[in-house]
């Protein structure tokens, strides 16, 4: 994906190079993470024929200019001041989701602010969050994660932006080595298991950050081809996605790695 524009987490790159998502909860710096789903959709509606977005094909220059038909934003109710994104405003998009884009093959949604979706807005969404349309994308901006519920996380592959200077100088190839290497040991089990989780608990926290979001990105999309371990890799998402809770909460690179160690093992 043509990731111009977007100026921290290289990573991203490896993250987005394989068949997109049907949802993704992005997260970091407010200017990094519009500029990210910008360019998420763009690539989706694009109709260029090399590298997408290109960013000169007719769909590309609608998007530019913020009127094409099939990318769709919603943030805030800009009526009377709410604060809150409302399940009316949730429940137009559930609905809208089940109708064929306007130009492009694809439609895009993006909530702008998901953290402002009140537990009724956010209930509403899980149905289309699970089982969307085949033609739909659904974006989530959101500065705090925690604030969403955890069954709005786990149906999303989480993107997480670091501030720019914040990104760890080998993060990108060290976090794609850990990622590699965790799925080599998490099909043997066992002590390749126990051995990789022991050398886990020297590792910074913006590379194991950068690890649990790859990782749970994979066993998401080997869960949804047929034929795999659905309860043990259902068990590995939801490892991953508390472990990127505890990221977030500043949890050391030991808990982490007893974590995995104790679930996968235990």
């Amino acid at each position: 994906m043509n990731l111009t524009g977007l100026t921290s987490s290289p990573h991203l790159q490896a993250a987005l190079s394989g068949p997109l998502s049907h949802a993704y909860l992005i997260s970091g710096p407010a200017g990094e993470r519009r500029t990210l789903a910008e360019i998420i959709a763009r690539s989706l509606i694009c109709s260029g024929g090399s590298e997408r977005p290109c960013n000169t094909c007719p769909a590309c220059q609608k998007a530019l200019r913020g009127i094409h038909p099939d990318i769709l934003l919603t943030g805030r109710d800009p009526d009377g001041g709410k604060k809150d994104i409302l399940v009316g405003q949730i429940r137009e998009i559930t609905r809208d989701a089940h109708t064929l884009p306007n130009e492009a093959a694809r439609k895009v949604y993006i909530v702008d602010g998901a953290d402002a979706m009140n537990p009724s807005a956010q209930n509403a969404f899980l149905k289309v969050l699970e089982e969307p349309p085949g033609f739909v994308t659904i974006l989530l901006l959101t500065e705090n994660p925690l604030a969403l519920l955890p069954t709005v996380r786990s149906r999303c592959i989480h993107l997480a932006l670091t501030p720019t200077g914040d990104q760890a100088p080998d993060a990108d190839g060290a976090h794609m080595a850990l990622a590699e290497a965790f799925f080599k040991a998490f099909s043997t089990g066992g002590l390749p298991l126990l051995e990789f989780c022991i050398g886990l608990e020297k590792t910074d926290r913006q590379t194991l950050t950068a690890f649990a979001d790859s990782c749970h990105g994979q066993l998401i999309q080997a869960l949804a081809r047929p034929g795999g371990d659905g309860a043990g890799l259902l068990a590995a998402v939801e490892l991953f996605d508390s472990l990127r809770e505890d990221l977030e909460r500043n949890v050391s690179a030991g808990h982490i790695s007893g974590k995995i160690a104790a679930t996968l093992l235990g």
